[in-house]
This record gives structure tokens, sequence and C-alpha cells, in this order.
């Protein structure tokens, strides 16, 4: 429903100018991840919105692994972005 939608908008539009203004504007990715095409996934699966911001510079491990390396504890970066006033 629309109501819904616009929750959805403001909750991401709150969250980029969060993530702005905590790390100097940094460049992003935006994912919209959906159940897979043609598999049974029944009601367990949920979609759901994953902002990456690019933070760090491809390195030896990264480029050998394709894994990236998160420094930061998710609580800490939850408690960062709660804290930016708007």
């Amino acid at each position: 429903d629309r109501s819904t939608i616009t929750q959805l908008a403001q909750m991401a539009k709150t969250s980029l100018i969060r993530m702005r203004e905590a790390l100097d504007d940094p460049p992003y990715n935006f994912y919209l991840h959906t159940s897979p095409l043609h598999e049974e996934t029944g009601t367990y699966y949920h979609w759901h919105i994953e902002i990456m911001p690019k933070l760090t510079k491809l390195a030896g491990f990264e480029k050998g692994t394709g894994f990236y390396i998160n420094p930061t504890l998710p609580e800490e970066a939850a408690a960062v972005l709660r804290n930016i006033k708007l």
C-alpha cells in the first residue's frame, strides 16, 4: 500500500543522509535482494535492501578471495548512524 511505500522511502532517505554525514559522503552501491528465480523459497525468504558504501581499498586479501574485511562491528556502525542529528 502507499503508506508502506512512503515509509520505506523515508527510511531509505534518512539512512542515506545519516551515512553521508557519518562517512563524509562516500560512493555507495544500493542493492535490492529478492528471492531467487525458479527456486522454491517458501515464506522464509524476505526481500531486503542493502546499502554498501565503498570505504576500503582493494588489496591482496580482497583480490585473492573476493571477500572484503569489515573492521567495524554492526552495533558500532548502527550507534554512529543513530547519533547523527538530522
